[in-house]
C-alpha cells in the first residue's frame, strides 16, 4: 500500500492520528489512511477490535498495523467470469465534469472520460458505450477550446 513510504514514517504518522484524535475508534481513525475495505480487512487479520478507542492500543499494536500495511502484497490468480465481470470503480465524480463539454468543473481546459469517470454500468456494452460517448465529447470540446485560443 505504500511502497515509496518508510515503515517508521507509517509508524509515526499512526501515533501522530491517535494523539489527534485519542478517543476516536481505531476504525473511524484509520478511515482515509487506507481503504476502507482493506481496514475491515486488516482490522480482522491483525485482530483488532476497530471499534475500541484509538489510544486504548498499545505501541506495539499501532506499530504492527504499520508494519502490516507497509508488508501487505497479494497474488491475483484468476478472473471472474464474464457474469461478473465489472469495469473499473471510483474516479473523477461526474458532480466535478460539465456535461455538456466534459469539462472539469473545477479546472479550466481538463476534460475526462470513459473509465477516468466514477461510473458503473452493468456489463452489456453500457460502459463502452459511455466510454466512446464521453471520449467523443471530450475529444470535440478539447479541440474546439485549443482552436478558439
Amino acid at each position: 500500500l505504500f511502497p515509496t513510504t518508510h515503515q517508521e514514517l507509517l509508524y509515526q504518522d499512526l501515533i501522530k492520528r491517535v494523539k489527534e484524535e485519542p478517543k476516536k475508534s481505531l476504525k473511524n481513525l484509520l478511515k482515509g489512511f487506507v481503504p476502507e475495505r482493506f481496514l475491515l480487512f486488516m482490522l480482522d487479520q491483525l485482530e483488532l477490535d476497530g471499534t475500541q478507542p484509538a489510544n486504548t492500543f498499545s505501541h506495539d499494536r499501532i506499530r504492527d498495523v504499520a508494519s502490516f500495511c507497509k508488508s501487505f502484497s497479494f497474488q491475483a490468480n484468476g478472473t471472474l467470469s464474464i457474469e461478473k465481470a465489472f469495469v473499473t470503480g471510483g474516479g473523477v465524480s461526474v458532480k466535478e465534469v460539465e456535461p455538456k463539454t466534459m469539462q472539469s468543473k473545477k479546472k479550466a481546459g481538463l476534460f475526462f472520460c470513459g473509465e477516468v469517470l466514477d461510473i458503473h454500468g452493468y456489463t452489456g456494452g453500457y460502459n463502452i458505450t459511455c466510454a466512446f460517448s464521453t471520449g467523443y465529447t471530450a475529444g470535440k470540446s478539447a479541440g474546439e477550446l485549443v482552436s478558439q485560443k
